[in-house]
């Protein structure tokens, strides 16, 4: 027995001396620990928080969320039939909004159409102002004309006189060139006098010159994607802290009014996205997972725990001892970290499944010590002197392995490292404490407790043998083919770097997010870039459109006209003969001399075979058929409401063609939040031509940009480098964690022979796990890529506490691999698969894949510690002589017999 056993011996002995003492604190501290936990310990809600602190990719997207508020607004996805109705979904939503529970919230869905009355010219193409001018200009005569006496005869006869093609198209801006003509507004105009004169209905015929010349903006300003299939609906507060729980409330509240809106909008579909729902569907995905996780952790684990030891009781001290070790975790880890984050979450979960292999490992043993003959306080002793070395190696390689995630930049996988690594050795310490007072509670209840030596002695029966070995022959072949094929599969397995895959694929703000990717054409997802002044920003700008891999540039100079200064040069002309046309009162309806024009129109039309001819056959023969005086009557309603009309449009027009220049200062407030900071810095958003979540688009993008900007961030950068800094930690980790487990099992088992054999199954494990993963699909992602490491590290147990007992066997004589050691191990591979496998519960991917590749690596690893690990034990045994020693005596604790 070496100087460990005789340490843990003596744990053992005085915790066993006063167990109800011993119990009673673990109880007391496990209570204060629950206690604590659920008055002083938090989540972290904060994805920022979960990037590395040390990264200036990372620090500046953290500045960048501060200061550009947009990057962090709630958005609102419409689909529907038409954009008319998204529109009016949209208002509908608004107004629900602002009358229910979110009075304080912006609801914004289109440009202001103030700012497109004021500046609609500007944003039409340059040819298109040029156009109007070049219309105007030529039919200046025929529109002074008629806006000094606005009537239906001098309006069709200003038609008939015009001179060019047919007749409207110089009156209404068509090309010089000879395409066909577009009739909409003479065949609107002349089917309203038709219908005037039977229903007294006005429809505006004058949109068809006016409306689209007014609203340079594509689709009135709404905020559409490329496709027109959606329409966005962005949600921000302003003057208000934004913080998880308003956030998450906020989010709750539009999905209840969406709910509510299904009803009144049957056609329309419509979801909540955006970064703060995507964050806020991710932690409450993952704390339902947890929960879910846990509870059936628990149960299997009990349930193996049944299976094994086929007594309710010594199961139930088990999972007592577990819960108790539990508690003093969260009291630990609210004293030490004061919170929980999406991944330090799972922690239960992985020590449910690792911290209950030390129970098993010690009451097999015990089982054992009893089934020879041995009183209670001998068993515990001799349990802790013989196995608590490897109980304790166990236990500091898988803690130590989770400690390694430390070394990451990442914050949030440094504090489930530190989590999990401490949890697990709390697991050890209550099973050499508390779980020996449980045992001997149960046997013996009368204590007098005093310390005796007592003899080890010849047990009474013998260990029993239990695993048979294969031939070498054998073992050699089950070995080279697994081996042979993950060789060749290992360096085909792929990283995936869509961090949208890590999430649960049915959560409402993921399936929106990629329906805006797929009516974008690509992702949604762009790289930041700011500047300091306009004149940078153009510079910038046009480098970045430059780039080969980059699609397109959305910045504040996207919002602003092109070509502005030439654009309002023109319209200073077009002004002038504007402010020349003066709209005079409608004069005396002359039905006669409207008849005349008609005529003359209709002769024209049939002759260029226009359909419209039909229509001004059927307004004549309603003119000279109908009753003079209604029909003076109506039509007289109809001019008068046309002229009203004209002249609202043209007084439109005239403040239309005297825009002031659009500069950013004069954007509306919600453009000017996306693209100009607090700090008033001008931020560009950059979008890849190529994927950016294959990591060949990836390098390309990123590297392309910072041959323009060094500091340029964003998502596609945060995930480009993030994955190469996993990449990066996770080969270092394992190299550490071999090196570490290797170094921790040399000084335990102090023999190099057989500590490179209790490596062998982790070489293995490891090896096959990686193609397992290739053959079955799995790819690395941000989460699963530490799981390697802390496979060698909760696995490390199996290899060592069979070697550790087979060089007992070799001093004292017995079976190589006695029946408590065989099935120590294997129910404790059982229980960590179960820990490990009910994570598969999880809805969060990024879970669920780690979890996965736990129970793959888990598994294997397992299978080489069973099946090739004793016939490597059997060779070397025959290799070396057997020496049997005496045992060392056991100091144990002399219970009362009793009475």
């Amino acid at each position: 027995m070496g100087s460990t056993g005789r340490v843990l011996q003596r744990l053992v002995g005085r915790c066993c001396t006063r167990p109800w003492l011993t119990v009673s604190l673990g109880v007391l501290l496990a209570v204060l620990g629950y206690g604590y936990a659920a008055h002083s310990l938090t989540l972290e809600t904060s994805k920022l928080q979960l990037l590395p602190s040390n990264q200036p990719w990372a620090t500046l997207y953290q500045d960048y969320s501060r200061d550009f508020s947009q990057l962090e607004d709630i958005v609102v996805a419409v689909q529907s039939p038409s954009v008319e109705m998204s529109a009016a979904y949209a208002a509908r939503l608004e107004g629900e909004l602002r009358g229910g529970e979110l009075r304080s919230a912006r609801v914004t869905y289109r440009i202001d159409p103030r700012h497109l009355a004021e500046h609609g010219l500007l944003y039409l193409p340059l040819e298109s102002v040029q156009g109007f001018f070049d219309t105007l200009a030529r039919q200046e005569d025929l529109l002074t004309t008629f806006a000094a006496a606005p009537s239906l005869n001098h309006l069709v006869e200003g038609i008939n006189q015009s001179t060019g093609d047919l007749f409207l198209p110089r009156v209404f801006g068509a090309d010089e060139d000879r395409r066909p003509v577009d009739t909409a507004l003479l065949r609107d105009l002349l089917g309203q006098m038709s219908e005037r004169l039977d229903h007294p209905v006005y429809r505006s015929p004058w949109q068809h010159l006016f409306a689209g010349r007014l609203s340079g903006a594509p689709d009135a300003g709404y905020f559409l994607s490329e496709d027109r299939r959606l329409l966005y609906v962005v949600v921000d507060f302003p003057g208000s802290a934004s913080t998880l729980r308003s956030e998450t409330e906020a989010i709750s509240a539009l999905r209840r009014v969406i709910t509510a809106l299904r009803a009144e909008f049957p056609a329309v579909t419509a979801g909540v996205t955006g970064a703060p729902a995507l964050f806020s569907d991710e932690l409450a995905t993952a704390t339902r997972d947890t929960e879910a996780a846990t509870v059936l952790a628990l149960v299997l684990t009990l349930a193996l725990l049944l299976l094994a030891f086929r007594r309710l009781l010594s199961s139930g001290l088990l999972l007592a001892a577990l819960g108790i070790s539990l508690g003093w975790s969260l009291g630990i880890i609210t004293l030490t970290v004061h919170h929980l984050n999406v991944f330090s979450m799972m922690f239960v979960s992985v020590v449910v499944g690792i911290g209950i292999d030390y129970g098993i490992y010690f009451l097999f043993r015990y089982d054992e010590e009893r089934d020879r003959g041995c009183e209670p306080a001998l068993a515990v002793a001799r349990t802790a002197a013989r196995s608590g070395p490897g109980i304790l190696l166990g236990a500091l390689t898988a803690a130590a392995t989770f400690y390694l995630l430390t070394i990451s930049d990442f914050r949030g996988i440094r504090e489930f490292g530190l989590v999990a690594g401490t949890a697990i050795l709390l697991a050890f310490v209550v099973t050499v404490t508390v779980v020996p007072a449980l045992l001997v509670l149960t046997d013996r209840r009368r204590l007098a407790p005093r310390l005796v030596l007592v003899s080890g002695g010849s047990p009474k029966r013998g260990a029993r043998a239990f695993l048979p070995t294969l031939r070498p022959s054998s073992a050699a072949l089950l070995v080279l083919v697994p081996t042979a094929i993950a060789l060749w599969a290992a360096p085909r397995v792929s990283f995936d770097y869509n961090l949208l895959n890590l999430q649960a694929p049915e959560a409402e703000s993921v399936v929106w997010e990629k329906k805006i990717a797929a009516a974008a054409g690509r992702s949604g997802f762009a790289a930041l870039a700011t500047t300091g002044s306009i004149e940078e920003l153009r510079a910038k700008q046009a480098a970045f459109e430059r780039l080969p891999s980059v699609a397109d540039v959305h910045s504040a100079l996207t919002l602003l006209p092109a070509r502005q200064e030439e654009k309002l040069a023109i319209l200073g002309r077009t002004a002038a003969i504007v402010d020349d046309v003066v709209v005079g009162a409608p004069p005396r309806l002359d039905v006669d001399a409207l008849i005349e024009a008609l005529a003359s129109l209709h002769r024209r039309l049939e002759q260029a075979s226009d359909p419209t001819a039909a229509i001004a056959s059927t307004l004549l023969r309603q003119l000279r058929e109908r009753d003079r005086r209604l029909t003076e009557i109506a039509l007289t309603d109809f001019q008068g409401r046309l002229a009203a009309d004209f002249s609202e449009h043209w007084e439109r027009l005239r403040q239309a063609v005297r825009p002031a220049p659009v500069t950013v200062a004069a954007l509306p407030d919600v453009l000017q939040r996306k693209f100009v900071g607090a700090t008033g810095r001008l931020l560009m958003q950059i979008h890849s031509r190529d994927d950016i979540w294959e990591r060949p688009g990836a390098t390309r993008f990123v590297e392309e940009l910072r041959s323009v900007d060094p500091d340029v961030t964003g998502q596609p950068v945060v995930a480009y480098e993030s994955m190469r800094l996993m990449e990066r930690a996770c080969r270092h980790g394992m190299v550490y964690a071999f090196v570490l487990v290797a170094g921790i099992a040399a000084l335990m088992i102090r023999r190099l022979r057989e500590t490179m054999i209790a490596m062998v199954p982790l070489l293995l494990g490891t090896l096959w796990t990686v193609g397992v993963m290739h053959l079955s699909g799995l790819r690395f992602d941000l989460v699963n890529v530490w799981a390697l490491p802390l496979i060698i590290g909760s696995a490390a147990e199996y290899g060592v506490n069979m070697v550790l007992r087979a060089l007992e066997a070799r001093a004292d004589g017995g079976p190589l691999l006695p029946r408590s050691t065989v099935l120590g191990v294997a129910y404790n591979g059982l229980t960590t698969m179960a820990g490990f496998g009910s994570l598969l519960l999880a809805h969060h991917q990024g879970v669920w894949g780690l979890g996965l590749l736990l129970v793959i690596g888990t598994a294997v690893t397992l299978t080489a510690s069973l099946v090739v690990l004793p016939v490597l034990l059997r060779l070397s045994v025959a290799r070396s002589s057997a020496t049997v020693t005496a045992d060392e005596p056991i100091v144990v604790p002399a219970l009362p017999h009793a009475s």
